[in-house]
């Protein structure tokens, strides 16, 4: 690992909680010495004094090698073999230094290999398997902030998409009803001031209560069912508008204008041909409380096979739903000769 690497590791360390951590652990050690061999305050000279320090420094060392570079290069790497086998060097290689050291410093009569084996190697073990759940610990902590951050970013994200998709759809609603009322006007109908009337509730509905991401289905309802009555006027006895619901949707919410674009594109592109009997179908089967199923379906010409294509409309609702729904919608779209059918299943 290259060297700056290593002291960018040794940077990013935090301090206290590392200071922290020695403090304890050496408190700790020094208690077990004192009651596991019987030491005495007035018994530690130089010698064992250096001996300590030494030991202490050793398993400092053994746990920053495991810390800063076994860790990181080899064992989050899935490098597991060779982490599992440079760990037991780095274990090897204290206990022989220490022992070395410490027999080197102590003046008594110092215990047998195999016993000092053993009591360095439960000693390394414990500092490494403690130190190293603390570092996963806290790896642990900074990555479900990284996502809890990740998640807010993308929220954001989706909220400006979905802002931006709402301000597509006012002006694309307000223009195809404009022409609506303009074709009234031409014909010089009775029924435009009843139309303009129908057409401002229909604006303060998107103006002032499609803010929300989830609005009530029943006011949903009564937008629908008002721009229905405004093609109505305009289509007069040509075509036949059918309105089936079904279930009780007292309590339920929605995207608001989810449903629109597809009722629009069936007034938009039904036929005009008298002798075909234009007629539009359009279905909300609420009866499960978990799911809304929504279905239109209107005659159109043969040689239009496409429904005018991919409007701005029907690209928008797409997005919309892909970003409120994700995995929880399933919209399928049926386009063979005389027929176009649309069905939209929305999980709640």
């Amino acid at each position: 690992m290259p060297k700056t690497d290593f002291f960018y590791r040794c940077r990013k360390s935090y301090v206290l909680p590392h200071i922290l951590f020695w403090f304890i652990s050496i408190s700790i050690f020094i208690v077990i010495l004192f009651y596991t061999r019987g030491f005495q305050i007035g018994d530690i000279d130089l010698n064992t004094a250096i001996s300590f320090i030494i030991t202490i420094l050793l398993l400092a060392l053994s746990v920053y090698i495991n810390l800063l570079w076994l860790i990181p290069v080899f064992f989050k790497r899935r490098r597991y073999i060779v982490f599992y086998l440079l760990e037991a060097a780095n274990i090897l290689l204290f206990i022989i230094l220490n022992f070395i050291i410490s027999t080197f410093f102590e003046a008594e009569e110092h215990p047998h290999f195999l016993t000092e084996f053993i009591a360095e190697f439960i000693l390394v073990s414990v500092f490494l398997l403690v130190s190293s759940l603390l570092q996963f610990t806290r790896d642990s902590i900074a990555l479900q902030d990284a996502e809890l951050k990740i998640n807010e970013i993308q929220k954001q994200k989706i909220e400006a998409e979905l802002k931006a998709l709402k301000a597509q759809v006012n002006p694309h609603f307000f223009f195809n009803t404009l022409n609506s009322l303009y074709s009234l006007s031409l014909d010089k109908s009775d029924k435009a001031p009843e139309l303009i009337l129908t057409l401002s509730e229909l604006m303060r509905y998107v103006i002032y209560e499609t803010g929300e991401n989830f609005v009530s289905f029943s006011r949903q309802l009564e937008f629908i069912q008002n721009y229905i009555y405004l093609e109505k006027i305009r289509l007069g006895d040509l075509c036949k508008v059918t309105l089936n619901i079904m279930g009780n949707y007292t309590d339920q919410k929605t995207a608001p204008l989810i449903f629109i674009p597809f009722i629009e594109n069936a007034f938009k592109h039904v036929t005009k041909q008298i002798e075909k009997a234009p007629y539009i179908f359009i279905e909300f089967d609420v009866r499960d409380s978990k799911q809304i199923r929504f279905k239109v379906q209107n005659n159109k010409e043969d040689d239009n096979p496409t429904q005018g294509g991919e409007g701005i409309g029907l690209i928008n609702v797409k997005k919309r739903l892909e970003l409120l729904y994700p995995g929880k919608y399933n919209l399928t779209i049926k386009d063979a000769g005389d027929l176009y059918l649309v069905n939209l299943i929305i999980e709640l």
